[in-house]
C-alpha cells in the first residue's frame, strides 16, 4: 500500500494533500474523544442506513479513527471483510488498534484506489468527501471498485445553526494558505448532482437529530484541534489564537448566562447540521436503488470552510 508522508506544523508543503495528512496526524490523539464523540453516533448510523450486513465486503474511505470501520466490522461479522483507508498514518493507526488485530486498515489516498475492479459490496464514507479535491474522479473510483448491485454510503454536514454563527464571524478575517474543506456539498442537491454524474441514480435524503453537550469554554477549545480546523488554527499566529480564544469563551460564556442562568454552560444547545447519506446501486447494473440520510450535526466546525 501507498505511503504518503505528512507535514509538520511549520512545514509549507505545496502538496495539499501531503498538509492535510499532517492535520489529521496531529489531530488524531483527541479527535472525537470531545464534544460527545459524534463521529461514533453517525457512523453506526451510516452502516445502518446502508444496509451493511452478515458476509459483506465493505471498504470504508477516510476511516479516521474508526466510527464507520468498528460497525461495519460488527455488522458483516466473521464471515465479512471491511477494510479501512486513510490519508493519515496516524489515524490508521489509531483504527486498527480500536479494531483490533483482524483489523485491514491501510494508508491510501481515496482519489486512488489501489483494489480491484468490483472488489467490494459496499464503500462507504462518513464525513470525507467534502477533503477530496477531485471528489468527481473519487465517486468514479468507488463505483469502479463496487461489485453489480453495491452500496455506495456517504455522510457529509449541512446547513448552519444561526444560534451559532458567531464561529464563523470570529475567523471571518483570517487569510491562510491552506483550508482542509475542498467543497462542503452542503447541500442534498450538490451530492445529487456528484452522484448522478458517476451513474449513480435515486437519491433520498433522511435528517438524523443528534444532541451535542460541553462543559465550558475549555472543552470548546479543545475540541476545536482535534478535527481539521486544527489546520487553520496552526497557521494564525500566537496573538491571533489568543484573541480568537478569548472572544470565543465570552460569548460561550453568554450562552450559559442566557439559557442557564450561569456563567459556563454544562450543555451547549443542540447545535443543529445536516448529515447527508448517500446509498446508491451503479447505473450499469439495471436497477437504480438509493437511500439518502440527513441527519443534524451541531453547528460550527465543518462550516467554517477549514
Amino acid at each position: 500500500m501507498a505511503r504518503l508522508r505528512s507535514s509538520d506544523p511549520g512545514e509549507e508543503p505545496t502538496d495539499p494533500k501531503v498538509w492535510l495528512a499532517g492535520v489529521f496526524d496531529r489531530a488524531a490523539e483527541t479527535y472525537d474523544l470531545t464534544a460527545g464523540g459524534y463521529h461514533d453516533h453517525f457512523g453506526s448510523r451510516l452502516v445502518e442506513l446502508a444496509g451493511v450486513g452478515p458476509g459483506d465486503t465493505v471498504l470504508d474511505v477516510a476511516c479516521g479513527r474508526g466510527a464507520v470501520l468498528l460497525p461495519a466490522m460488527a455488522a458483516a461479522g466473521p464471515t465479512g471483510r471491511v477494510v479501512g483507508i486513510d490519508l493519515s498514518a496516524e489515524m490508521v493507526r489509531l483504527a486498527r488498534d480500536r479494531a483490533g488485530s483482524g483489523a485491514e486498515v491501510h494508508v491510501m489516498d481515496a482519489e486512488h484506489l489501489d483494489f480491484e475492479d468490483g472488489a467490494f459490496a459496499a464503500v462507504l464514507s462518513g464525513f470525507g468527501i467534502f477533503f477530496l479535491p477531485d471528489p468527481e474522479g473519487a465517486v468514479n473510483g468507488f463505483r469502479r471498485v463496487l461489485a453489480p448491485g453495491g452500496v455506495l454510503a456517504l455522510s457529509t454536514w449541512g446547513e448552519e445553526d444561526l444560534r451559532w454563527a458567531w464561529e464563523d464571524d470570529l475567523i471571518a478575517d483570517v487569510e491562510v494558505v491552506h483550508r482542509a474543506v475542498a467543497r462542503p456539498f452542503d447541500e442534498p442537491s450538490e451530492l445529487e448532482s456528484l452522484l448522478r454524474g458517476a451513474g449513480f441514480d435515486g437519491v433520498e435524503v433522511h435528517r438524523i437529530h443528534h444532541e451535542v453537550r460541553l462543559a465550558d469554554a475549555d472543552e470548546w477549545w479543545a475540541w476545536k484541534w482535534s478535527y481539521s480546523l486544527r489546520g487553520v488554527l496552526e497557521q494564525l499566529s500566537p496573538e491571533r489564537l489568543e484573541r480568537l480564544r478569548r472572544e470565543a469563551t465570552e460569548h460561550i460564556e453568554r450562552i450559559g448566562q442566557q439559557v442557564f442562568g450561569q456563567r459556563c454552560s454544562r450543555r451547549l444547545n443542540c447545535i443543529p447540521w445536516t448529515l447527508v447519506d448517500l446509498r446508491q446501486k451503479p447505473r450499469r447494473e439495471g436497477e437504480l436503488v438509493a437511500l439518502a440520510g440527513q441527519g443534524q450535526r451541531f453547528h460550527g466546525p465543518q462550516r467554517q470552510q477549514c
